[in-house]
């Protein structure tokens, strides 16, 4: 009978970490970072019960890493303006002041929609990349 209560009070424990934010799992985008990469800041607000969200990770990357990191994040389109400018790609979602995205969308991945209330996109500037997920 101890082996059982201390099994659950393992499990209550680990439980509440994981609710307390304590003991979080990195978002899909900072695992899909190369191993090396640095200066990670990451922004993540939702609207809690709903399915709206915005999440920003803007990292220091070398820019022969940026094609790997698109595709395990499955953005695997390339921007084209003449293709691509009806799309409402934004990246103003985030006001962290760390935040400072490319204003052109030259080069710029996104992955294909899910209907017109998600995005996600992600581009490469000075030595860092940018991505931003976002859904209403």
């Amino acid at each position: 009978m101890k082996r059982f209560a201390f099994g659950s009070l393992s499990l209550f424990v680990v439980l509440a970490l994981l609710c307390s934010g304590i003991l979080s799992i990195p978002s899909r985008a900072r695992r899909s970072l190369p191993w090396n990469a640095t200066d990670i800041q990451e922004f993540y607000k939702d609207t809690r019960f709903g399915s709206d969200f915005v999440r920003c990770l803007k990292a220091k990357i070398d820019k022969g890493e940026f094609d790997s990191f698109a595709r395990r994040l499955e953005l695997t389109e390339s921007y084209q303006e003449e293709r691509d400018s009806n799309l409402k790609f934004n990246w103003k979602m985030c006001d962290e002041p760390w935040w400072d995205p490319p204003d052109r969308l030259d080069g710029m991945r996104f992955q294909p929609s899910n209907g017109e209330t998600f995005f996600a996109m992600a581009a490469w500037r000075d030595g860092y990349v940018y991505f931003v997920v976002f859904s209403w």
